[in-house]
């Protein structure tokens, strides 16, 4: 579909002279932005609002500000955008409809991520049922609200306020238009230091000078979605970092959000670096797995370090665990890991010098993990015999900076699972001339689940034996071609036009071995080639 706007205008040719010039002016910026089937996805939405009946503002404000939260997320976004705004149609006004829309594009490019864009989102329908006088001004300040909180700390400043004024609806409106002292005192509360949307682009430009090579950073919430706790960790060769970090105070001074977010940054980035291969976790107790995972850390930690020595000070001095901590498995944790970090940390302990010594017994071989996985096990055995209670989700080293290497493990029994998924490709019928046909070895046992079926629109044998054909006597009547309906897409709530892919054709089964077929004649025939 070409990027011609009067090639569209059976979709946009009735939302009214306004929407059709804004349409004009955006159309440009939208082409850049969005896919050919993008471009008629934003058309079809910008008419589903049109359809409403809620007046031309939220119509005008999709066509305008849609591709700029297409620019900033993607373009899967915009649908959500429009879905979202179809669905408070019963609960709110037009007006405030529009300045959802009107706002996205600030709430894409402070969230910087889809996932919180599409959380956002659903907070305003959480909020809308809860607050509908507070969504508006909340919304007029909403560049504010952002540039100072995070989205779970927008989240419980607001909820705090439908909470305490859910039946004082001018009170309710102060609240939300920061007008009242209680509203500013819980944003205070709320505020972090630094924001991660603020320093993203830094820390990605940081870690291409150490390495030569783009990360892929992306904010998470810990208190949002479902998150366990704000701790950093990597999923699919990303880095997911929380949305905000506080300064830290350390007893050789105050580390800065930015300083913690470049240590967050580049521990994991050592991880991608130098762990080349994931380690089973198979038979291994959880006090094994984290002892193996405190070695894991130091040993990256120390391959980053020797090729680039500014990172090792940057690391140490977030190390705060003491002697005198001793009380739980996470304390030893902490104090073993600044033992392996740091030379000049005096710990008298026997344990520390024992995983030092492990350490340095390993250090040949620090090249692969399994040196982190051996040193590991044989400290988790005198750990244990300390006596201690241990929780894996609350006994680490307590260090801010240090993702849950969830990265480090590959458990044996979901990846055979996995391995052993069944195919999806989808099978393949086509129709082939008689010589094509003729010319190939057959296979007697392929099925109905051959990877190719071949259909020959003649008789094969036209003679006739007892008065019927060969394909009468021996074929099978070859399966209709398939039929596209629309599809409906739940994402925009429209229809997809029946030019988009069947979705019914059946799957393909096996693999396919060029020097081999099977022949099940039909009428007309048709054959299959499977291994």
């Amino acid at each position: 579909m070409g990027s011609n706007l009067d090639d569209h205008r059976e979709l946009y040719g009735d939302l009214g002279p306004r929407a059709a010039e804004i349409l004009r002016a955006s159309w440009q910026e939208a082409s850049r932005s969005l896919s050919p089937r993008g471009l008629e996805d934003y058309l079809r939405a910008a008419r589903s609002l049109h359809d409403l009946g809620r007046g031309a503002d939220p119509v005008a404000s999709f066509i305008q500000e849609a591709p700029a939260v297409a620019r900033e997320l993607g373009e899967d976004s915009v649908a959500q955008l429009a879905q979202a705004a179809l669905a408070m149609a019963s609960r709110t006004s037009g007006g405030v409809i529009a300045l959802v829309i009107a706002t996205s594009p600030t709430a894409a490019r402070r969230l910087g991520d889809p996932e919180l864009f599409l959380a956002w989102l659903r907070f305003l329908d959480v909020l809308l049922a809860q607050a509908p006088r507070g969504v508006r001004p909340m919304l007029e300040r909403l560049d504010r609200l952002l540039g100072e909180l995070t989205l779970g700390g927008l989240r419980r400043w607001a909820l705090w306020g439908a909470q305490a004024h859910r039946t004082d609806f001018p009170a309710q409106e102060r609240y939300f238009a920061l007008e009242s002292p209680d509203s500013v005192a819980v944003l205070q509360r709320e505020r972090k230091g630094t924001l991660f949307v603020d320093v993203q682009r830094r820390l990605s430009m940081y870690l291409r000078a150490l390495w030569g090579r783009d990360f892929w950073l992306r904010p998470t919430s810990g208190d949002y979605e479902g998150r366990e706790g704000r701790r950093p960790f990597i999923e699919d060769f990303v880095v997911h970092l929380p949305d905000a970090l506080d300064d830290l105070e350390l007893p050789g001074g105050r580390a800065t959000g930015l300083e913690t977010y470049r240590a967050m940054a580049a521990h994991a980035a050592a991880h991608l670096v130098y762990t080349r291969e994931a380690l089973s976790g198979e038979g291994l107790s959880p006090l094994q797995a984290a002892t193996i995972a405190v070695f894991e850390d130091a040993r990256v930690e120390d391959l980053a370090a020797r090729d680039f020595p500014g990172l090792a000070p940057l690391w140490r001095r977030l190390h705060a665990a003491t002697p005198a901590q001793e009380a739980r498995i996470g304390d030893w944790f902490g104090r073993i890991a600044r033992a392996l970090a740091d030379p000049g940390y005096a710990d008298p302990h026997p344990l520390v010098a024992r995983a030092r010594s492990l350490r340095d017994a390993h250090a040949v071989a620090c090249e692969s993990n399994r040196a982190s996985m051996e040193a590991g096990l044989a400290l988790a055995h005198d750990l244990s015999r300390l006596r201690l209670p241990f929780h894996p989700r609350e006994d680490f080293d307590g260090l801010a900076y240090r993702d849950d290497n969830r990265y480090l493990w590959r458990f044996d029994e979901a990846h055979d699972f996995a391995g052993a998924a069944p195919r999806t490709d989808r099978q393949v019928r086509r129709r082939v001339g008689l010589m094509e046909f003729v010319n190939e070895i057959e296979v007697e046992t392929a099925g109905d689940d051959a990877q190719e079926i071949w259909t020959l629109p003649t008789e094969l044998f036209p003679y006739e034996d007892e008065g019927r054909s060969y394909n009468e006597r021996e074929g099978k009547t070859p399966a209709a071609e398939p039929v596209h309906y629309p599809e409906w897409d739940y994402q925009i709530g429209l229809e997809r036009p029946t030019g988009a892919p069947s979705s019914t054709s059946p799957p393909r089964k096996g693999t396919r071995r060029r020097s081999t077929r099977s022949w099940r004649p039909t009428s007309p025939s048709s054959r299959g080639c499977a291994g």
